[in-house]
């Protein structure tokens, strides 16, 4: 028998928990791990594991067993009988997990994200193949995801230091990007956490994860202050150097604080605009226009920025909420047209020749409607003289722009 069992046991008997996660990976090719390959690849499983067995406890060779069978089908491009492998490596290490303290939390970790991406290879692999009935991978770890949230990882020890409870955060969060990969999001209000920890007590990067998801839920629920606030401790709390996480962060929180600005305009909400100099810096174009547009009032950009990213949006479930800020382009156009009068009573032709040279497309009926809107929701304070075709408005700050 090859000699990685032999050294994995050893791993078990030192405690080395992150050595053992880092070779039950399935990305793990180092020399040993490849001769046991080849030799799985000569014997029966069960004459394998039963090898195994005579170096470790039977759970234990289940896990590397399978782990090892799982990194094989992966090799030979057979991934649902890999994910079959991983998932029974998952089941093999809980039965040892609920034993064990937050020491052994590494192996957990890689065992569950190797099976959430496998489990969304198969899925992907099957819709290709026009088996999108069968494609049920990612949904299985999913549920395994939720047991084991709900179960093992409610541990009853009073000790922080060890409990196994400080996994619980990390499950939820591939929960999470499974629901949320599934759209099954109704299942993202059902997770619960375990009651013996706050969310303020797990580590800062699975504390960014779950708010990131919890921002994005209350984005999709029209939360808009919670959202903001979400998002905001993920981008504050996410590595500098990630600048992916990041940029993928700023791609929901730029919509919230435009939606919260049109809300609240103020110049606290006006300052907290994404700047050129971030859009740059996180390669966001996809918001470079719709920003312009927005803070000049400038119709026709924020159309054209809507049609030319209409894909990406769509995709971030974003779409909809970011047409609502139409309105809100043509209260900061109005705005404009104010500060050049300098009047306090302005008459609609000059509003509806303020639209059209913004290269929006509307008639006197169409400007009042949007006037007497955003006088309705407090964005414009003034009335409506309908007979003079005018609108009236307030001296004192009429655009909402003091805090």
């Amino acid at each position: 028998m090859a000699g990685f069992p032999r050294e994995m046991a050893a791993l078990v008997r030192q405690n080395n928990a992150q050595a053992l996660a880092e070779r039950l990976a399935l990305s793990s090719n180092d020399n040993s791990k490849r001769q046991f390959v080849d030799y799985m690849k000569t014997k029966s499983y069960a004459t394998v594991l039963s090898d195994s067995e005579r170096v470790m406890s039977a759970d234990w060779a289940e896990v590397v067993c399978h782990a090892v069978k799982a990194a094989i089908g992966v090799n030979e491009k057979n991934l649902t009988e890999a994910y079959t492998h991983q998932e029974a490596s998952v089941e093999a290490f809980l039965r040892i997990f609920k034993t064990l303290t937050r020491q052994w939390l590494p192996i957990l970790k890689q065992l569950l994200i190797d099976l959430r991406k496998l489990g969304a290879k198969v899925d992907k692999e099957l819709r290709q193949e026009g088996k999108g009935t069968e494609a049920c991978k990612l949904e299985s770890a999913g549920r395994i995801m939720r047991k084991m949230l709900a179960q093992e990882l409610r541990d009853e020890d009073n000790d922080k230091h060890v409990a196994r409870t400080q996994g619980a955060l990390f499950v939820a969060n591939q929960c999470n990007k499974v629901f949320f990969a599934l759209n099954t999001l109704k299942h993202v209000k059902s997770l619960v956490l375990p009651p013996m920890m706050q969310v303020t007590e797990y580590p800062t990067p699975d504390r960014v994860t779950w708010h990131y998801f919890q921002g994005r839920m209350a984005l999709m629920e029209s939360r808009f202050d919670e959202a903001e606030k979400d998002l905001t401790f993920s981008f504050n709390n996410c590595p500098q150097s990630n600048t992916s996480n990041r940029r993928l962060i700023l791609s929901y929180l730029v919509p919230v604080r435009l939606l919260l600005h049109q809300n609240r305009p103020s110049p606290a909400r006006r300052a907290a605009l994404p700047s050129e100099a971030l859009i740059q810096k996180y390669k966001l174009v996809e918001f470079e226009k719709l920003v312009l547009a927005f803070r000049s009032g400038n119709v026709k950009l924020f159309d054209e920025a809507l049609e030319e990213n209409q894909d990406f949006y769509i995709k971030k479930a974003i779409y909809f909420l970011l047409h609502k800020l139409k309105l809100c382009v043509y209260r900061n156009l109005f705005k404009k047209a104010y500060n050049v009068l300098k009047k306090s009573q302005i008459k609609l032709d000059v509003l509806v020749c303020a639209v059209r040279a913004a290269g929006g497309d509307a008639d006197h009926q169409q400007v009042e409607c949007m006037l007497a809107n955003l006088i309705h929701q407090g964005l414009v304070k003034g009335y409506i003289a309908h007979k003079q075709q005018v609108v009236v408005l307030k001296k004192d700050d009429p655009f909402r722009t003091a805090g």
